[in-house]
């Protein structure tokens, strides 16, 4: 009777510590993408911006036409990337996005009449408070990433996630695939 009541108690403790570990990852999974979401809808709102610059951008650089190109470009790369999830992809994309604005504001740079107009100085102020915000928000998902993955390696979420499938998530690296 003893010995039945202790397997019992056993079976008892495995299954709270597994429910609470199972709800502990899906805790962490929404997190995550919860941030990925917050990133995605700043991304969202720079590739809408992305246009105007390039608009505001053509008329001055009608010699230069590749430089709006290569930014256009960036942007459709990012977009490709934001589909598929992929922290990977998006870094690169993002990268390559940065470095095709970072030609076009120093293109625009060597054209006085361009840069101190006015819609193009609310545009290069409105890039620079997204790309701030970029910033912030992407930590942020690396932060929820670190945690799931921690969530993910300890014991026993490491088997509950095993068993349920709740795979590795990768962090996000803007600056590193620029290199």
């Amino acid at each position: 009777m003893l010995f039945g009541l202790l397997v019992f108690g056993v079976i008892v403790g495995v299954v709270f510590a597994s429910v609470a570990a199972y709800n502990g990852l899906v805790a962490a999974a929404e997190k995550a993408t919860r941030a990925w979401n917050d990133l995605d809808a700043l991304l969202r709102q720079r590739h809408d911006e992305i246009p105007k610059i390039a608009e505001t951008c053509e008329p001055h650089l009608v010699r230069e036409r590749a430089v709006v190109e290569r930014l256009l470009e960036a942007r459709t790369a990012v977009f490709a990337a934001r589909q598929t999830r992929d922290a990977d992809e998006l870094g690169r994309a993002e990268a390559g996005l940065r470095a095709a604005a970072t030609a076009l504001m120093a293109r625009a740079a060597e054209h006085p009449d361009l840069a101190a107009s006015p819609a193009f100085g609310l545009l290069r102020q409105r890039q620079a408070t997204l790309d701030l915000e970029l910033k912030d928000r992407s930590d942020g998902y690396n932060d929820a990433v670190r945690e799931y993955n921690a969530a993910i390696g300890r014991f026993p979420g490491s088997l509950v996630a095993l068993v349920t499938a709740f795979p590795p998530l990768r962090p996000l690296d803007f600056e590193g695939a620029s290199r």
